[in-house]
């Protein structure tokens, strides 16, 4: 059992730790404030954290929703000073298994402790003495390629939490698989056939956002030249999933969560109201939690959309998967090529392994694509790798990443796909929207 003790008094950390220690359990860990908390929690794998409330940086509950998503396994009890029961029951409609009184007597830690480490591995049908092996996924999951225990526990995570029904919010950097695992949700948790509609709401004109998501009339405005079903309407009896939710703007959010809370749309030019039931699941790779903070997103929207969060966590996170998806993204264009028999060289696959993959599982997919093209021979080396966007032939290849956003890459990738902007924007990893100013840079070069 891992332990994390979260509490900005030092005598506290120093008390705990070695009450823990003379039960035997010695892989005790501290953090004195939220921000080191949080930090630790990214990368920990802790079973259990007790956690304090208040702390100068962050509350404990801040701590606790930043934090369940990048540690969905873990169990948090909250160890305060605090004696409140709307905070309580707060925390536990949070996610977190318990909340104690300060000063609790050691047997009653010692008896949340243990449930709630049996209660983890009750969640997960593992046995809390066993090493944690997430093998065995849904079937819901089959298209989410993943070699990464982390990632299948995060996925086993979401899976029942997908069963409420409830909305769900998923957050990760561009080219992590949001939109895969919202369609692994929808198929876990809806009827057979019933609608999946997915939106990316930061390529819908402002001017156009209550037409295309509320629907209108024949004639209700200029170039209305027939009916047409709204986004709500459409996703009726399924799940409407809202790709990039962090770019809807500040004067669509009070409409949005009107729709959320009355479940109730009325078309422009119709003065008919229509009732949805809808499934609501967001993403973005924005950081929401901040733009709440700076009035840029409403926080009672984001609490509207998010029952839980779900973070996919980027490929550089994911050791285990670099090579196991480069071998599957190898297999894959071999067979859409028709070429046989292709191997990466133990240097191609050392020179993977040190990629930041700034696009994720996108960027990595497009490289092996375009390496299978350029290998001639059998063996796919550094060069074909690089020379997925090499500037010329008369030139050295150069490495760029998604990051540094090059015209000379975005140009590259537009003639790759024959200049379809959407399809672009996708391997991109941006909107369309963006994609559109940088076509316009490069025009003016």
């Amino acid at each position: 059992m891992k332990i994390l003790i979260v509490d900005d008094e030092q005598e506290a950390l120093v008390a705990l730790k070695r009450l823990f220690n003379r039960r035997g359990l010695t892989i005790v860990d501290t953090a004195s404030n939220g921000t080191e908390a949080i930090e630790k929690l990214k990368t920990g794998n802790y079973d259990i954290v007790l956690l304090d409330l208040l702390m100068p940086d962050y509350h404990g509950l801040e701590v606790l929703e930043q934090a369940k998503p990048y540690s969905p396994e873990t169990e948090f009890i909250i160890l305060t000073a605090v004696d409140d029961v709307a905070q309580a029951v707060k925390a536990v409609k949070m996610g977190a298994y318990d909340y104690l009184i300060k000063p609790a007597e050691p047997e009653r830690i010692f008896l949340s402790v243990d449930r709630a480490f049996e209660r983890k591995g009750l969640i997960y049908g593992l046995n809390s003495n066993k090493k944690n092996n997430f093998e065995k996924l849904l079937p819901a999951f089959e298209s989410i390629k993943t070699n990464s225990q982390k990632m299948k526990e995060i996925l086993n995570y979401t899976a029942i939490m997908a069963k409420s029904g409830n909305p769900i919010l998923i957050t990760g950097e561009s080219g992590t698989g949001k939109e895969l695992l919202a369609k692994a949700i929808h198929k876990i948790s809806m009827p057979e056939n019933s609608p999946f509609v997915a939106v990316n709401v930061a390529s819908i004109p402002e001017n156009l956002f209550e037409s295309q998501f509320f629907g209108h009339k024949k004639g209700a405005f200029t170039g209305a030249l027939n009916d047409f079903k709204g986004y709500f309407e459409q996703a009726n009896g399924g799940t409407l999933f809202l790709d990039e939710i962090g770019d809807l703007p500040l004067n669509q959010q009070s409409k949005f969560l009107r729709v959320l809370e009355d479940k109730i749309i009325t078309p422009i030019g119709d003065s008919k109201q229509i009732t949805v039931s809808i499934r609501i699941i967001s993403a973005t790779n924005s950081d929401i939690f901040e733009m709440c903070k700076t009035g840029k997103f409403r926080l009672d929207l984001l609490y509207r959309l998010k029952s839980v969060n779900v973070n996919l966590p980027p490929l550089r996170e994911r050791d285990e998967d670099i090579v196991f998806l480069s071998d599957y993204f190898l297999k894959k264009n071999m067979q859409k090529y028709s070429k046989n028999n292709l191997r990466f060289s133990a240097d191609a696959l050392d020179y993977l392994r040190t990629q930041k993959f700034e696009g994720n599982i996108r960027e990595l997919s497009q490289i092996i694509e375009n390496a299978v093209l350029l290998c001639s021979g059998t063996v796919i080396s550094i060069s074909n790798l690089k020379g997925e966007i090499a500037i010329n032939k008369t030139e050295k290849p150069k490495y760029l990443t998604i990051k540094e956003n090059s015209l000379r890459y975005i140009e590259h990738i537009l003639e790759q796909t024959n200049w379809e902007k959407a399809e672009a924007a996708k391997i991109l990893g941006i909107s369309l929207r963006q994609l559109q100013r940088k076509i316009a840079e490069l025009k003016k070069e």
